[in-house]
């Protein structure tokens, strides 16, 4: 019943946007009968009425029968023609939106779905039979626009027939959005009619611009009435295929119609053609700068000016995004550039909201309303003139001294509003940049791109100059300040050197070796300059030449902490909040923990959580991270993960928000719970979950940390909050001393230092990690200076927090600082993943390589720096230690965010406003954007000189059309970095990704079938991840061309999707890919095993899927057929003689399967294998292994013998889903065993009693085994304790 009441909803959906379509031919139609009684055509007059009385009685009966189901009244018409059917059309649109969601449901509950059905079906068949002769009438019409001579309507009509063609068009895309059956046709046409739509609202801006500047050019009016009534044709057809597209029109209804098949063919060839002529706009532009007429910019005004800007803008935009800007010239790239962000700036300043416009002296804003007009001129010169292939001399003129007065107003606004200058290259980490740069250069040698090679001499000249400065800049410009001047010019010459190298890569034709050799010549008297400083240092140059780029410091990855590991626990709050919970009314209550950042509320919640009389107490518990950018569906999945766990967690995303909410109130009901909400901002998130939780009387609770102090009052008018209290000076000192892990070595001195600097973080917690983070790397004399430092600033405790993030960043190594600083462009409270985190460092070239390690390796290092300084959180740690998910507090996150766009490091834009007023890209490197991907689109950004490029939806997992972003692969030709995993793109692979050959990270989400074998032009990538679409559980076809990408290092899939390599004779002579470090979810089959392992010689890290193999004649996307199996039985992997994790599984016949592993596997995790106990005996001979998950049937059998199985090193043993009954073991096997996890084992009543004398083991944890097994389990850690092993922990899970 669900389902036919959702399709009785698309239908009534439909049928508005068939009343929408019909509204517009209304509109248009009175232009019809205009033009017909002019011409005194009596036979078109009558057979207009007559259509016209039709359209009425077909709405009245409409009308009629939906009020009859819906018990809705309807309202009464005294208008007559074609104003009563527009009006009639418009209310029963009116009473189809009380239908609408959030109360859908409700409302359709109570009605006949049948009859709905039936009825709509008896108007959609009376609209076939309209639809013909509307289209006849708009084909007459379309006869007669030519003769026009003069404007058949006046202003203010002609703004309501655009209105309603914008409203037609918003309907067919706001319907056609999503819906499967349209989505080919929706592809082919969605940038045409996204453009049309700036069209329309362009010519709409630019009349009402006109107008109010007294000027209405007769030929920009006819002009504009002849396009809109084009393009509401153009929509009239598009939407009658649509419905044949989604089956509500047969073939044969279109084929009865001549006039049907001409437009469907017209639609299919894509043969509208855009009357609009921007010579006309010229025109009428020149009239007005002729009358000497000045536009006074009042309010309303003002708002005109600023939709005509904004509409220019979006113009330019389209011409640099469809007129194959990839060739543009330099120059030309720059000027469009400036041009671009000069509108924006207009637009920005002409905002209502915009106080820096008001203030501005009179004859300047007489001035900024000239150059709105100029700002036209420009726009309509450049659409005619065009840019490809540079400026007609007109253009130029106009545009140059457009470019000028926009300067002059930028430094009139700067002057009455002073901004902090940025630099014009990112601060951070000067010297790893030129590392980064010297191992492009080097890598330069084997370019064969023909632009390279006409400049590799000097590409040589400049690697020499640049090695030597690096060096010299390395000894001496820490100690003598006098040279950052010359650093700045180093690190300018080299951005410049980096661009003009990267314009040569991309095909950039204007850039030839002359102006590299301008680069060249200023490098060298760098140079010099830099020789004779030296000099008068008296320094030994030989000394200076030895060079070398590899990190000076790397951080061990021995014990870590975190700021939520070995806290100060505050024992009066951990009880009262704890009593708050478990004591008092039976009724459903709200409990609030208040205070300012870094004053511990999330820390004191976690304590809360994991308290065991809590655990015991609630029946299920839940914990949710709310923060300022959230979405319902987001939360709700948060409380729901927790709940039900993450294996249901991929079916709990394809829900709605109202299936979500029905989700958790079914799981809550009748239970007790506990629901946390951290960090909340206001009340709206509130107010979006509490219908969700169930009062049931069984004193259930609601905890909430926030930093607002009236926020609990505002949730429940008599709550009071729990308002957390600052550290002592001795607690203060405690946590000081705890963190910092060298109690043992305190001096009296520093015991001293240390107490008085304890009590100048003022007792705020998150103060005195940090600053433990700092004192960790510092000697004595260092402590003094820090107390120095602190002791002179009289600031505020929330002021005294940033003023230590400050210094922590000051003591920073150069290297840890770019790292610290990305942190900031993940979404505030993100649970990072520590691998793509490190992914994305290598990308951007913060790691500098080791000889000694790899890359991988290194930044690991790099994390750990920043994790030992109490800047990084561990959120989730690896089975045997490692960091899998990390995050930072949100103090951290805000300073990095600042600090980030105060150092010119990254630009981010949070939500469509700092999207549509962002007009500074010039300098920014790298752009992070949290956006819906509407706005993402529409926010039309041109940014050519972005590095890196990374967005996250804020609207879930949402499907756009390629073509919608294929301008981000068309204008952002330098990008290094693409994350945009959030994105779903569909099934087609876009193409255009082939033009960004300089792409080092690429991570999108699809539901191709296969790759196209252009990918391989991306010679320089390192990481690729594709991230499938949920419920997908599909895979993709790599090309061929695959194992020409040498520098491939990870090749990763997510969501149930994953690889299929290629194999093939022609493979005998490649070396593969000898690069590649990580590879997950490959397909793997017996025949073409020993191939595919020859090809990957340096993998460390395999997940994959197990197949049989096939004949020659089965095609890969079939290797899972019944004929033909040739199978072998054999899947040699002991010939990965690097390998170190691997993660395997079948879906095949699986007990045939023979799998010989290497001996240097430290990880190894299996499922669905069903192999025997017997044959474990060889895994457990692995010398290196230490972690060992055995999952889901990977063996069957009732009894685990270990008689003949040690597991020499094994540190981790995780069993789960497995049908095994007695597992027994009486020798000394895993004798270096610390962790043991049990979940699901709902048969197993025993488990070997070696487990009580294992000296190592240090956690078991128990979920979803039988009362007998918890019983068990509770002994071995009483026979732990009894020999000395007091620190164990026992785990025990809800199932």
């Amino acid at each position: 019943m669900k389902y036919h009441r959702f399709y009785a909803y698309v239908l009534i959906l439909y049928l508005e946007m068939q009343l929408k379509s019909l509204r517009t031919f209304l509109r248009c139609s009175e232009y019809l009968l205009l033009k017909s009684v002019d011409n005194d055509d009596e036979v078109a007059v009558v057979s207009l009425g007559s259509l016209l009385c039709r359209i009425k009685d077909a709405l009245f009966i409409l009308i009629r029968d939906f009020g009859s189901i819906t018990q809705l009244e309807n309202s009464s018409f005294v208008l007559v023609d074609i104003d009563f059917c527009f009006m009639l059309c418009g209310e029963i649109q009116k009473i189809f939106s009380r239908c609408k969601p959030p109360t859908r449901y409700h409302r359709i509950d109570s009605l006949d779905v049948l009859k709905i059905y039936d009825m709509l079906s008896r108007f959609d068949e009376n609209n076939k039979v309209l639809g013909r002769e509307i289209n006849r009438a708009y084909i007459t019409f379309s006869n007669c626009l030519s003769k026009l001579t003069s404007p058949m309507r006046d202003v203010n009509e002609l703004m309501e027939l655009i209105n309603t063609v914008l409203e037609n068009l918003t309907g067919i895309l706001n319907c056609c959005d999503g819906n499967f059956h349209v989505r080919f046709t929706m592809e082919a046409f969605h940038v045409r009619l996204q453009n049309l739509k700036v069209k329309l609202r362009s010519l709409k801006s630019f009349i009402c611009f006109a107008k109010f500047q007294v000027v209405e050019h007769r030929n920009l009016l006819i002009d504009a009435e002849i396009f809109t009534l084009k393009a509401a044709h153009f929509l009239y057809m598009f939407w009658d295929y649509i419905m044949y597209e989604m089956g509500q029109r047969s073939e044969d209804e279109v084929v009865e119609d001549d006039i049907l098949i001409k437009s469907h063919e017209m639609l299919r060839k894509s043969m509208f053609v855009d009357p609009f002529a921007p010579e006309i706009h010229i025109q009428a532009l020149q009239a007005l700068k002729a009358s000497g007429s000045t536009l006074s910019l009042e309010v309303k005004n003002k708002e005109i000016a600023r939709d005509f800007v904004d509409s220019l803008s979006a113009t330019l935009w389209i011409l640099l995004a469809n007129s194959g800007n990839t060739s543009f010239l330099v120059s030309v790239t720059d000027q469009m550039q400036i041009l671009y962000y000069g509108l924006l700036f207009l637009r920005t300043l002409l905002t209502n909201q915009q106080g820096n416009f008001d203030e501005l002296p009179e004859e300047m804003k007489d001035f900024v309303g000239d150059l709105v007009n100029e700002a036209g001129t420009v726009v309509c010169l450049l659409c005619v003139n065009g840019v490809k292939d540079g400026f007609a001399m007109e253009t130029n003129d106009a545009l140059c001294d457009f470019l000028e007065k926009i300067k002059l107003i930028k430094a009139e606004v700067r002057n009455k509003y002073p901004a902090t200058s940025t630099p014009n290259f990112p601060k951070a980490n000067q010297l790893g940049f030129i590392d980064f740069l010297l191992e492009n250069l080097k890598e330069l040698a084997n370019c064969k791109v023909n632009s390279i090679t006409l400049v590799e001499d000097q590409i040589q000249v400049f690697e020499k100059d640049l090695v030597f400065l690096r060096s010299f800049l390395h000894k001496f410009v820490d100690q003598h300040e006098e040279l950052q001047s010359l650093q700045s010019c180093v690190m300018e010459v080299a951005y410049k050197a980096e661009f003009v190298i990267d314009s040569l890569m991309v095909g950039n034709i204007e850039c030839s070796p002359l102006l590299f050799e301008t680069i060249v010549e200023e490098m060298k008297h760098i140079r010099i300059e830099a020789m004779e400083i030296n000099d008068s240092m008296k320094y030994n140059m030989v000394e200076v030449q030895k060079f070398t780029n590899t990190s000076s410091f790397v951080p061990s990855q021995g014990s870590t902490s975190t700021m939520d590991e070995d806290v100060l626990k505050l024992d009066d709050a951990t009880t009262t909040i704890i009593d708050r919970l478990t004591r008092g009314s039976t009724q459903m209550d709200v409990v609030t923990i208040v205070g300012m950042s870094g004053l511990g509320k999330t820390t004191l919640a976690k304590i809360v959580y994991n308290d065991s009389s809590i655990t015991y107490h609630f029946h299920i518990r839940s914990w949710c991270c709310v923060s300022q950018l959230y979405s319902k569906k987001d939360l709700l999945l948060q409380i729901l993960h927790c709940i039900t766990g993450k294996h249901c967690n991929t079916n709990l995303k394809e829900m709605n928000e109202d299936d979500l909410d029905v989700q958790l109130y079914r799981h809550l009901k009748g239970n007790r719970y506990l629901i946390i909400l951290d960090d909340l901002w206001g009340t709206e998130a509130w107010n979006l979950l509490k219908n969700s939780f169930p009062e049931d009387a069984n004193a259930s609770r609601v905890l909430v940390t926030s930093r607002l102090q009236d926020l609990a009052l505002e949730i429940k008018s008599n709550s009071i909050p729990h308002a957390l209290r600052l550290l002592t000076n001795d607690e203060s000192w405690e946590l000081l001393k705890m963190k910092l892990f060298v109690q043992e070595r305190f001096s009296s001195a520093m015991h001293v230092l240390g107490r008085e600097i304890a009590s100048n973080c003022k007792g705020l917690p998150l103060t005195i990690v940090i600053m433990a983070g700092i004192l960790s790397t510092l000697e004595q004399d260092g402590w003094e200076e820090v107390l120095r430092s602190l002791s002179s600033e009289s600031v505020s405790r929330t002021e005294q927090c940033r003023y230590t993030l400050e210094l922590s960043y000051k003591h920073l190594p150069d290297y840890l600082k770019s790292c610290l600083l990305y942190f900031g462009l993940f979404p505030e409270d993100e649970f990072i993943s520590a691998k793509r985190l490190v992914w994305l460092w290598i990308a951007e070239g913060f790691v500098q390589k080791n000889e000694l390690k790899t890359l991988e390796e290194v930044a690991e290092g790099y994390m750990m720096g920043l994790i030992n300084r109490s800047l990084v959180m561990v959120e989730k740690r690896r089975s045997i230690g490692g960091v899998k998910f990390c995050k930072i507090h949100d103090v951290i996150h805000e300073f990095s965010v600042a600090k980030a766009r105060e150092e010119n490091f990254l630009q981010l834009l949070r939500g469509g406003n700092e999207l549509f007023t962002f007009h500074e890209a010039g300098k920014v490197r790298r752009l992070c954007i949290y956006s819906e991907t509407k706005d993402f689109e529409e926010a039309r950004l041109f940014c050519p000189g972005v590095r890196s490029l990374i967005y996250f939806g804020l609207d879930y997992d949402c499907q756009v059309y390629p073509s919608s972003f294929s301008h981000v692969f068309r204008i952002f030709r330098f990008l290094r970095v693409l994350d945009m995993y959030q994105i779903d793109v569909g099934d087609v692979f876009p193409t255009e990704i082939e033009l960004l050959i300089l792409l080092r990270f690429l991570s999108l989400k699809v539901s191709v079938k296969s790759i196209p074998p252009s990918i391989a032009n991306l010679l320089y990538l390192e990481t690729f991840l594709l991230r499938g679409c949920h419920g997908s559980n599909s895979s993709g076809l790599l090309p061929d061309t695959i194992w020409k990408m040498k520098n491939l290092r990870h090749l990763h899939t997510e969501n149930y999707w994953s690889f299929i390599l290629p194999w093939g004779h022609n493979l005998e002579n490649s070396c593969g890919l000898c690069h590649l470090q990580s590879i997950s979810t490959v397909e793997l089959c017996c025949k073409n095993m020993k191939k595919i392992t020859r090809l990957l010689p340096d993998i460390r890290k395999l997940k994959c899927r197990l197949s049989h193999s096939y004949s020659e004649n089965i095609s890969v996307g079939n290797c899972y057929g019944k004929s033909g199996w040739k199978c072998d039985r054999i899947f040699a992997l002991d010939s990965l003689t690097r390998l170190e994790s691997l993660r395997i599984y079948t879906w095949a016949v699986r007990d045939e399967f023979r799998i010989p592993f290497p001996v240097s596997l430290k990880k190894l995790s299996l499922s669905s294998f069903c192999w025997q106990w017997s044959e474990i005996s060889s895994i457990g001979k692995l010398p290196n292994l230490e972690v060992l998950k055995l999952k889901f049937d990977s063996f069957e059998g009732k009894v685990w013998d270990m008689e003949e199985v040690e597991f020499p090193k094994l540190k981790y043993l995780g069993l789960e889903y497995l049908d095994i009954v007695n597992w027994t073991g009486n020798g000394e096997h895993f004798p270096c065993l610390e962790k043991l996890v049990l979940k699901h084992l709902r048969t197993l009543e025993e488990v070997p009693s070696c487990l009580s004398w294992i000296s190592t083991l240090e956690v078991i944890e128990v979920q979803g085994c039988t009362k007998s097994i918890v019983d068990l389990v509770k002994k071995i850690e009483e026979e732990q304790k009894a020999f000395g092993n007091e620190g164990i922990k026992i785990l025990i899970h809800d199932p």
